[in-house]
């Protein structure tokens, strides 16, 4: 099984930096050393500030000498990253990743990593609209469902990662990269875009004293950040435009239930109210 004496997280947004922060803050699960990479040097500081990292390395090959590499960027970087390092892994290494599409991911490891070298999909689901370092929150971490899609047959791996995922204090789920993705485009992906239409719908109104409740918490997750956002969906496209046209046939059903008169509408709206409080929102 895969050593997690050396960790190595390639990217210091939110997420990178939130699982640094646990895994440091954790000595007694063995991870003697958490190295750590960005294209943006500003954070990577703000990283190693929040008491992310032990080291920071100057490119990303530096990675390769750590036994397990996280690839915590953007879904197209996360690909970049696994055809540059994926060939150089060698045996008893583990390379996993935090992206919100999976296919994509998985086809890549499948193809650049060699059978030698372990490597599992990953996607932890514990994010929040605020950007950078310094929204990181390890706590989040805690309960979390942390996803993990197998890339091969290759139990090894997947019992490391998911140690990983026990010590971040996360909640392993595992599922095939495609359920992933078409569950996701559901329940992550869309909602970013709805949101973000919502927002700029927003601009219509001519005054903040018209803004509602209602919009404030519509547009929430508009204010993620746009690559991340734009490269996961993306990534997922074709089930995020199989989901939208889901939506367009939901908002056809309220719709038409409006138009047969005001109890439909409400027998309509209950049963999306009793859906809410399944989902948890107050």
């Amino acid at each position: 099984m895969t050593a997690l004496d050396r960790v190595a997280i390639l990217g210091t947004g939110q997420i990178g930096t939130m699982v640094g922060m646990a895994l440091r803050a954790a000595p007694e699960h063995g991870v003697m050393e958490v190295a750590v990479w960005d294209r943006d040097q500003a954070a990577m500081d703000a990283c190693q500030q929040r008491a992310g990292s032990d080291r920071l390395l100057d490119e990303p090959r530096g990675a390769l000498e750590s036994d397990v590499i996280i690839l915590a960027t953007p879904v197209a970087q996360i690909v970049e990253l696994i055809q540059e390092l994926g060939p150089r892994l060698g045996p008893g290494q583990l390379l996993l990743d935090t992206g919100s599409s999976k296919q994509v991911v998985v086809r890549a490891m499948r193809q650049f990593v060699p059978e030698t070298a372990g490597a599992v999909g990953g996607h932890p689901l514990c994010g929040r609209s605020e950007l950078g370092p310094w929204a990181a929150d390890p706590s989040l971490l805690q309960g979390a469902t942390f996803v993990l899609c197998p890339v091969r047959a290759d139990s090894p791996s997947l019992r490391t990662a998911r140690r990983l995922v026990e010590m971040l204090g996360s909640v392993a789920l595992e599922l095939d990269a495609d359920e992933h993705d078409r569950l996701l485009a559901r329940s992550s992906h869309l909602p970013h875009l709805v949101a973000a239409a919502i927002a700029e719908m927003s601009g219509e109104v001519p005054t903040r004293a018209l803004f509602s409740s209602g919009l404030r918490g519509a547009v929430r997750l508009a204010r993620s950040d746009p690559a991340m956002v734009a490269s996961f969906v993306c990534a997922n496209l074709d089930e995020v435009l199989a989901a939208s046209r889901d939506l367009c046939l939901q908002l056809d059903r309220l719709l038409a239930a409006a138009a047969s008169g005001e109890e439909h509408l409400v027998a309509e709206l209950e049963r999306a109210r009793l859906r809410a409080l399944q989902v948890g929102v107050n």
